[in-house]
C-alpha cells in the first residue's frame, strides 16, 4: 500500500511541474478560447432579430470580415446559422437551430 501512495505522490508532482512549465502556453489557449466565444455570441446576438452579410456583421461585432467569414462558415456548417438570400455579392445569414441527430429525430416521429 505504502508502494502506491508514493507512485500516486510522484505523479501527481510530476503533474504540477508539467502544468507550471507549460503555463505560458496555457495561459494563451484559454485567452484564444475565450475570445473565440466572445466573438461567436457577438455574431449571434447581431443575428438574433435579423439578417445580416458578412461586412454588415463585422461592422455590427467590430471584428475583422476575415474573421466573421470562419466563424460564420463554421456556424453554418454545424446548422447554427442558415444563408439566405444574396444582397449584392454576400449572402445574408441568420439564426438557424442545428439539426437534432437521425437517431433522435426517429424516436420524436
Amino acid at each position: 500500500m505504502p508502494e502506491t501512495t508514493v507512485a500516486q505522490d510522484n505523479g501527481k508532482e510530476a503533474l504540477k511541474k508539467l502544468k507550471a512549465a507549460r503555463m505560458e502556453q496555457i495561459t494563451a489557449a484559454t485567452s484564444r478560447i475565450k475570445a473565440q466565444r466572445q466573438a461567436v455570441k457577438a455574431i449571434k446576438e447581431s443575428l438574433a432579430d435579423t439578417e445580416l452579410t458578412v461586412p454588415e456583421l463585422a461592422a455590427a461585432t467590430g471584428l475583422p470580415e476575415d474573421q466573421v467569414l470562419w466563424y460564420v462558415a463554421t456556424m453554418k456548417k454545424y446548422g447554427e446559422i442558415l444563408e439566405g438570400p444574396k444582397a449584392g455579392s454576400y449572402f445574408r445569414y441568420r439564426l438557424g437551430q442545428a439539426e437534432a441527430p437521425e437517431a433522435e429525430q426517429e424516436s420524436v416521429d
